[in-house]
């Protein structure tokens, strides 16, 4: 969903290739957290868990305990959405802030830098700056909104990438890692 989501993106279909590919690769979870709290996926552990395959007799103690942590940091992220009554146009200004970033902070020992840096940095203050103008006009008595969607951000990025391969994908793409599924499903013009 996400994907086609950024086929829709005049700004992003404009990017030159490689940087769209490395934007959907360091967005893929947010945007998925995000979808996950907009659509109000249902997140309860034991069917989550059970979907995946992931049984205190089939797996460690500790792989489940940590899933459960990782399950609850997403219920929370999503209860947070959900009280603050997200609305949809506020979903997809979220959804450009995430997508349209210049800082990778989860990046290993391989440096990538974006070609078009300014622009997208630019895109990233357009779709603030659009969220903000949105915020006071449809908001006018909540003049401290802006600064709830932005700090809840940082906890779209509480659950790992494993986490949810392992919980929403595994079952269906195996052992293939997303962000190469991610790259593929962009790279085809039916999606």
């Amino acid at each position: 969903m996400s994907v086609k989501w950024t086929k829709t993106v005049p700004a992003f279909s404009a990017l030159a290739f490689r940087d769209q590919v490395l934007l959907l690769e360091e967005s893929w979870r947010e945007l998925f957290v995000l979808g996950a709290a907009q659509f109000q996926l249902p997140v309860e552990a034991g069917p989550l868990l059970a979907a995946a395959g992931v049984t205190s007799e089939a797996s460690t103690a500790d792989k489940v305990v940590s899933m459960m942590a990782e399950i609850r940091a997403l219920q929370e992220t999503i209860a947070k959405f959900k009280a603050l009554q997200v609305d949809p146009t506020e979903y997809i200004c979220l959804k450009g802030i995430v997508l349209f970033k210049t800082v990778f902070p989860n990046n290993q020992a391989e440096l990538k830098t974006l070609r078009e840096f300014h622009t997208v940095a630019t895109l990233q203050d357009q779709a603030q700056l659009t969220l903000n103008q949105y915020i006071r006009t449809a908001y006018p008595t909540q003049p401290f909104r802006f600064g709830k969607l932005l700090l809840l951000l940082p906890s779209l990025r509480v659950v790992s990438g494993e986490t949810i391969e392992e919980l929403f994908f595994r079952k269906t793409i195996g052992n293939i890692p997303i962000e190469r599924l991610l790259v593929d499903m962009f790279k085809s013009s039916d999606f």
